[in-house]
């Protein structure tokens, strides 16, 4: 438990791609607290009071790439009325847990 601690100092090792357009932040990278290997999250004022929204996790690098661009598409053509939150991840769980 608690292994996003390991991953504060390596993100430029662990990003697979960073999308930022005005207040809009889309982040693809790899993790070590979730089921999945790899998440996007997305960043907005419209979502989640403006925390991260994690919106989809895949098992390896070459979805990961695929699903950062067809997020990018889905969050440019027009925002969606909403963002739901698949994160698997430790600290989410505590958060969940506790709250």
């Amino acid at each position: 438990m608690f292994d996003f601690f390991n991953m504060s100092d390596n993100y430029e090792q662990r990003k697979v791609d960073n999308y930022k357009d005005g207040e809009l932040v889309i982040d693809t990278c790899s993790v070590n607290d979730s089921d999945e290997p790899f998440e996007t999250g997305i960043c907005h004022p419209k979502y989640n009071d403006g925390k991260w929204v994690i919106v989809e996790m895949y098992s390896n690098k070459k979805e990961a790439k695929l699903g950062h661009k067809r997020w990018i598409k889905t969050m440019t053509n027009s925002l969606p009325k909403e963002l739901k939150d698949v994160s698997t991840s430790e600290i989410k769980k505590l958060l969940d847990y506790i709250s």
